[in-house]
């Protein structure tokens, strides 16, 4: 007898999961009682408010895979600031795969300008029983968005992994502001079938907008004088002292230029990693009092005229009595990777 799971099987579990979600999403269900655990205080939810009819669920398109069921990323891209999101875990004694919510962890590290907070680190900030408390909440949207809102998180991005047959991956990102899940996405695993990288990335892209995979650095800079027009890629970045460090995309590579009247501009060309901060120190010599000759009108002047001759020996005069423009390179600086 053939035992291998039918794709009719696995799309009626990954259903039935979803549905699960949805009970779970305040926008999609009335409030109910919550039980809590022994010795725990019991309170009762408010009446039931009306709630709008949950939208009709989007066609499944025949040429699809049935083994697998996914919702689009919010439209609008994530608020400005630095976003970041806890990472829980809801197993239904599931042995495969327990690595992965290590594995999506370094995936939103590696390739996400998100700060990852997982389990462990929640411990670390509100104590071994956030354990029991993630527990509690039984994948309830407004539950786990109260855990992320005291661990100062702007989502919750919730893993769940069951089994019957194959394994059932399912995620979901919840919005810790207003409690309600902003996309879904759900797969299945072959039992015994690994997963490898790329496919936890094509995960998180079907979740996540696409600005979310855009990373920063990060370049501070300080100078001796105030005033001086700072300019990365020959755009203009404000005047020193600036207030901030200034975002770039990373990795990258940006030219620097830092000049004002009556001193030496200072150039720089720089390499910015995801996550790291360039420190610059530049100190920009103020011209001599004398003005080079390079820079005398009637220098120029006496070129336009044709005075060739005297032009000569001017030049001849100045090359020998004046030094040479100060070479960029060794322009004095210090510019520290961390």
């Amino acid at each position: 007898m053939n035992l291998a799971p039918r794709p009719t099987l696995v799309l009626l579990l990954a259903a039935a999961f979803w549905a699960a979600g949805l009970a779970s999403d305040p926008a999609f269900a009335a409030p109910r009682p919550r039980t809590r655990a022994a010795g725990a205080v019991t309170k009762a939810a408010p009446p039931p408010a009306a709630v709008p009819a949950p939208p009709e669920a989007p066609a499944i398109d025949p040429g699809e895979p049935a083994n697998r069921l996914s919702a689009p990323p919010a439209a609008s891209p994530p608020p400005s600031g630095v976003q970041s999101v806890a990472l829980f875990e809801f197993r239904n004694d599931v042995k495969q795969l327990a690595d992965l919510p290590e594995r999506l962890t370094q995936a939103l590290t590696q390739n996400t300008s998100l700060t990852v907070i997982n389990l462990a680190a929640a411990r670390r900030r509100l104590g071994p029983s956030v354990d029991a408390e993630v527990a509690r909440c039984d994948g309830e949207t407004s539950c786990l968005s109260q855990v992320g809102r005291r661990l100062g998180t702007t989502e919750v991005l919730l893993l769940a992994v069951s089994q019957l047959g194959d394994v059932v991956m399912a995620l979901q990102r919840i919005n810790v502001a207003d409690q309600r899940v902003a996309a879904r996405f759900a797969d299945s695993i072959v039992s015994g079938q690994s997963v490898d990288e790329a496919r936890i990335l094509s995960w998180l892209q079907q979740l996540y907008p696409p600005e979310t995979f855009k990373r920063y650095g990060h370049i501070r800079i300080t100078t001796d004088i105030e005033g001086a027009q700072v300019y990365v890629n020959a755009k203009a970045r404000g005047k020193t002292p600036l207030a901030a460090p200034l975002q770039v995309l990373a990795p990258g590579n940006y030219r620097l230029l830092i000049e004002k009247d009556k001193f030496l501009p200072f150039q720089a060309a720089i390499s910015v990693m995801p996550d790291s901060v360039v420190e610059v120190t530049a100190r920009l010599p103020r011209e001599g009092k004398e003005t080079p000759w390079y820079r005398r009108w009637y220098v120029w002047a006496g070129i336009g005229a044709g005075v060739a001759a005297v032009v000569a020996t001017g030049v001849a005069i100045r090359l020998a009595t004046d030094k040479p423009p100060q070479d960029m390179s060794t322009v004095p600086a210090s510019i520290t990777f961390k």
